[in-house]
């Protein structure tokens, strides 16, 4: 699913200007580090409370397409330049984990269903 879509459907905002967004196949929510590395691909959004510089490092390393953070977290100009260096989109929900991905998995899951 498209990234652009995605964020329109769930109510969250996009940080980053309009690009070439890759599109998102898989979701992966988690709050430790070492837990978003290991489910980072470069068709994977990542879901998380965690709202610091070296999540955009390793979002880089790992060619991720999102970051999606949660609960209306304000983000600084330098996440943001990271992120647009690195060509990843930076949503931000007003919504806490829970909510941000049962809506996220409903347009999966819609998106899936065209599919077939």
């Amino acid at each position: 699913m498209n990234i652009d879509d995605l964020a329109e459907r769930i109510g969250a905002k996009i940080f980053t200007p309009p690009g070439d967004r890759k599109s998102v196949r898989f979701v992966y929510a988690g709050d430790r580090i070492s837990e978003l590395l290991n489910a980072a691909s470069e068709r994977t959004l990542l879901v998380t409370n965690l709202a610091n510089s070296q999540l955009f490092r390793i979002a880089a390393l790992m060619e991720v397409p999102g970051i999606c953070l949660l609960n209306g977290v304000p983000i600084g100009e330098e996440m943001v330049s990271l992120a647009v260096g690195n060509g990843t989109a930076v949503l931000v929900s007003r919504e806490g984990m829970f909510e941000t991905c049962g809506r996220i998995y409903q347009c999966l899951v819609t998106e899936g269903d065209k599919d077939r």
